[in-house]
């Protein structure tokens, strides 16, 4: 049976029973990850796939940091006020 998992780069979620389920966990850490800041090209959200306990699995979906070069036509962050450098954007990775 497949069970799925979520993960970052420091953290797995628990065992997920459908692919709805973490999909849901996916795109909460997604927005979870974004406001507390993220480092671009490093920071990523994976659903992984397993049959074996995740002794073995497999990468279904990936996202990753990147800068975001079309919000800055609106002003930088810190032209804004905000106290950050970049604007950040998920971009979808194909394993």
């Amino acid at each position: 049976m497949k069970k799925y998992r979520v993960r970052t780069e420091m953290e797995y979620s628990m065992e997920l029973n459908t692919l709805e389920e973490a999909e849901k966990v996916f795109n909460t850490w997604k927005e979870d990850l974004m406001a507390e800041g993220v480092v671009i090209d490093e920071t990523f959200v994976e659903i992984i796939e397993s049959e074996n306990d995740f002794d073995d699995y497999r990468v279904i979906r990936k996202v990753i940091a990147v800068i975001d070069h079309d919000r800055y036509e609106l002003g930088t962050p810190r032209e804004e006020g905000f106290d950050w450098d970049y604007w950040a954007k998920w971009q979808e990775v194909s394993e």
